[in-house]
């Protein structure tokens, strides 16, 4: 990969305050499909992998033009977009769907007040063939039926460890179970839910630290 000290909007303005931008890889495929993605047509990282994560990138506030192709073919484009970043605002960029049906979502992250005693984490279901997921935190239900694409509040957790567990809401089959998921008081993640109900690449979560945990604007 390769990131650029900054990108800059379509129309070419620089306004004094940025914001910032990384990109997730949710695309599930057998065999994986890696791709490259382009800002306003301009190469920003190459052969990017399943389940990877970009640094966060800064950029100046306005319009982008994303576009979407496979690593090393540049000809047959798998999506585009048009995107419009906020001053002071961070945000992950997630490719998701299937090989047939590519999108790009765009996900504001926190943005509010953090209370240093606690860890702050909100759930979003990328999965575009589990259907409905329930969410357990040390146990206790955390949310029901979370369908593709829907995205949850924030939830203040106590610091430290605890137990993450994923369930099919149709038929309450666990999918996920981590046992020791550490988290800091006054951090910020994501929970994101990845993977294809049957069939590899298989479900499994991503739970990355939020930029709002430690960018600076």
């Amino acid at each position: 990969m390769r990131y650029p000290e900054n990108c800059t909007p379509e129309n070419g303005s620089e306004p004094k305050n940025k914001s910032y931008i990384r990109f997730l890889h949710a695309l599930p495929n057998d065999p994986p499909v890696n791709v490259d993605i382009y800002v306003n047509g301009k190469l920003i990282v190459r052969n990017f992998k399943y389940e990877d994560f970009t640094e966060y990138l800064p950029a100046h506030s306005g319009a982008y033009t994303i576009q979407i192709f496979p690593t090393g073919n540049h000809i047959e484009q798998l999506f585009s977009a048009h995107i419009t970043l906020e001053n002071g605002m961070s945000y992950t960029a997630a490719i998701i769907g299937t090989v047939n049906d590519v999108g790009l979502e765009l996900f504001a992250d926190y943005s509010g007040e953090i209370n240093k005693d606690y860890a702050y984490m909100r759930f979003i279901n990328l999965s575009p063939t589990s259907g409905g997921v329930d969410i357990y935190i040390d146990d206790t239900p955390a949310v029901y039926d979370l369908n593709y694409m829907e995205v949850t509040d924030y939830l203040m957790l106590e610091s430290g460890k605890h137990t993450l567990k994923v369930l099919l809401t149709e038929n309450n089959e666990r999918v996920v179970s981590h046992p020791n998921i550490v988290l800091k008081g006054g951090n910020v993640y994501t929970t994101y839910v990845v993977g294809l109900a049957s069939g590899r690449p298989y479900i499994e979560v991503l739970i990355p630290l939020e930029g709002s945990s430690y960018l600076k604007y």
